[in-house]
């Protein structure tokens, strides 16, 4: 009896050819009789092959695109992405710091402060072919942005006759490009369902800022930009429809600190998320029921255990959905992408502003308004299109071990750093962990900025608030002001006579200077001197370090804190180095305050031998 099993294993069209022409030969012998390349039996045998071999690539391929590393559609990677709990970016905008500037009257010889105005976030600049936006609010009369960072500078200008006429006001602040825009989406009873999508009309988006929802239509003037800050009928975004909680400014508390919002979680059933299409297109979908689980349990015993399983299906476990004759109003932004990187000093025309100036006098109100000028300091970085392919799979790839809560060290840091920066922002983070017991270490920035242990008792608040809903279950957070060391230096040099020694001298502070600013280093962090030896004597000109010394500046118009290793001298607080080392502690940052008196360089003649 001859064997009729069917090999499943040959994949390509040789493979599947042969074996085809195999099973033919051994199940029918007699009805094929001539299997050359001209014969009528030929052509059928590689018919078969061909559409054999022409269903495993596709098959293949299918397979393929379900698997990261082979996959090479977009669609198949956002596919992907979604399986992990990823959110794929789209274009992303660039970010510049820029010199605000405003002329304001005096008030004998200081400025008169009722004309420092606000200037309200979303307020646009131009330059270069692009829109730029303020991120925050702008108070002209406060020292600090809204992070709580000093950013203010008070220029006074004079007459021919060294009269004080007027003061230039200036902050320093962050613009983001784009152009910021509202989409009225009217809900009918046909959008009353589960889990609407509501797709924004352009490509380019950057994100939804606000969503409101007002009762009505008809209505046909847009919401203002307040009006998304304050309504009381707002959607929030959250990242994934199960999330029932949101970190919201809490309007019936004030913070300690000018700027920084005090914060608290709240639950919602007003959800949405967002997500970009592979074609680059941006839509929202909303919750999906309208009835909480409870009330479908109080039907199901009042009727009698009837069961309707729509019904009991349609809770607030995914958020909500819109109700019907209603209108949505969206506030997303539009922009980004690797053109919107300009280079510095071309982000200077003032174009449409929202700036609040309640002085007495309406003429000096407008002629303040009208001398604000804008120049950005420093290029405008980060703009870049959306992903490549390439680029996709490098994203899914780092970031599919994501989580919503924080397990290390590393992850209540970042997590901090993930907290708007309405509710504070810390200088430097340091978090150590005891039994248990998460030790979260803050500093903030001083008026001058230099670092400072005065944090914020609303920002604190607001972090341990905000890590409650991270924390594992038996984590206790504290957080507390950290430690600022202030440093004085005294270094003894040799310097080259062919050089110019006010030269050598310049720059041997810049790079002391550097080696000590705050803002290269970590809470924790211990000073190596031995780095800052050899910066200096690659300087050219510098012949020899003769000696360096450290010193402990403690009281007066420094910090109150002292280093853990012990002093050469009590009276001077000169540090007894181990190892060329400055030890900290995990609560401690090293800073010099005044580099300008705190860094003093002396040169030494070289001695010359005397040979007897």
């Amino acid at each position: 009896m001859a064997n009729n099993k069917i090999s499943y294993t040959e994949r390509d069209f040789v493979g599947l050819r042969t074996d085809l022409l195999r099973y033919v030969r051994e199940q029918y012998p007699d009805l094929i009789q001539n299997a050359n390349d001209a014969s009528i039996f030929s052509v059928l045998l590689d018919l078969n092959a061909a559409i054999g071999d022409n269903l495993n690539y596709h098959i293949d391929r299918s397979v393929q695109e379900t698997v990261l590393q082979y996959a090479q559609q977009r669609s198949s990677l956002f596919n992907i992405a979604r399986t992990y709990g990823l959110k794929i970016p789209g274009n992303r905008p660039s970010v510049a710091v820029t010199d605000l500037s405003i002329t304001v009257p005096v008030m004998g010889d200081k400025e008169d402060v009722r004309y420092e105005g606000l200037l309200r976030r979303n307020s646009q600049f131009k330059g270069a072919g692009q829109v730029f936006e303020l991120v925050d609010d702008v108070d002209f009369s406060s020292a600090f942005d809204s992070r709580g960072f000093p950013n203010r500078t008070k220029t006074p200008n004079f007459d021919s006759n060294g009269n004080v006429i007027n003061y230039t006001i200036t902050k320093r602040e962050v613009v983001v490009n784009g152009v910021t825009k509202v989409f009225k989406k009217v809900i009918t009873d046909g959008d009353v369902r589960p889990f609407l999508k509501v797709f924004l009309p352009e490509k380019n988006v950057l994100g939804v800022t606000a969503l409101i929802q007002k009762d009505g239509t008809s209505i046909q003037a847009l919401p203002k930009n307040v009006d998304f800050i304050n309504s009381d009928n707002k959607w929030y975004e959250v990242d994934a429809l199960a999330q029932d909680k949101v970190f919201i400014p809490d309007p019936g508390k004030k913070g300690d600190t000018p700027g920084i919002k005090v914060g608290k979680w709240v639950n919602t059933n007003q959800r949405f998320i967002s997500e970009y299409t592979p074609e680059g297109f941006f839509h929202l979908t909303l919750g999906g029921g309208s009835s909480s689980a409870e009330d479908s349990l109080e039907d199901l015993t009042s009727t009698g255990y009837k069961l309707d399983l729509q019904q009991y299906m349609n809770n607030l476990s995914l958020g909500s959905a819109p109700k019907a004759n209603t209108t949505l109003f969206i506030q997303y932004r539009v922009g980004g992408g690797k053109a919107t990187n300009v280079g510095p000093n071309s982000i200077n025309n003032v174009a449409t502003v929202d700036f609040a100036i309640n002085g007495p006098i309406s003429s000096t109100n407008t002629a303040v308004r009208e001398s604000l000028t804008v120049n950005n300091v420093t290029s405008a970085i980060g703009g870049a299109n959306q992903p490549t392919v390439e680029e996709l799979r490098n994203y899914i790839s780092f970031n599919f071990s994501a989580q919503q809560r924080a397990v290390t060290i590393n992850d209540y840091v970042s997590r901090i750093q993930t907290m708007p920066s309405i509710y504070g922002a810390p200088a430097k983070v340091g978090v150590m962990e005891i039994e248990n017991k998460i030790l979260v270490n803050l500093l903030s920035y001083s008026e001058d900025g230099s670092l400072t242990s005065k944090v914020s008792t609303t920002m604190m608040r607001n972090i341990a608030e905000y890590l409650s809903d991270f924390r594992m279950l038996n984590d206790y957070i504290s957080v507390t002001a950290a430690e600022v060391i202030d440093l004085s230096t005294e270094i003894d040099l040799v310097i080259d006579p062919g050089y110019n020694q006010a030269e050598i001298v310049t720059n041997v502070i810049d790079k002391v200077s550097s080696f000590f600013n705050a803002d290269n280093r970590e809470m924790g962090q211990d000073i190596f001197t031995g780095e800052m030896v050899k910066d200096i004597t690659n300087q050219p000109g510098v012949i020899n370090l003769v000696e360096l010394r450290l010193y402990n500046k403690v009281g007066g118009e420094y910090s109150q804190n002292t280093v853990s290793q012990p002093y050469k001298a009590q009276a001077t607080k000169e540090i007894a180095l181990i190892d060329g080392t400055v030890f900290a502690q995990p609560n401690q940052s090293f800073q010099v305050k005044f580099s300008s008196k705190d860094i003093v360089i002396r040169v030494k003649s070289m001695a010359q031998p005397t040979i007897s």
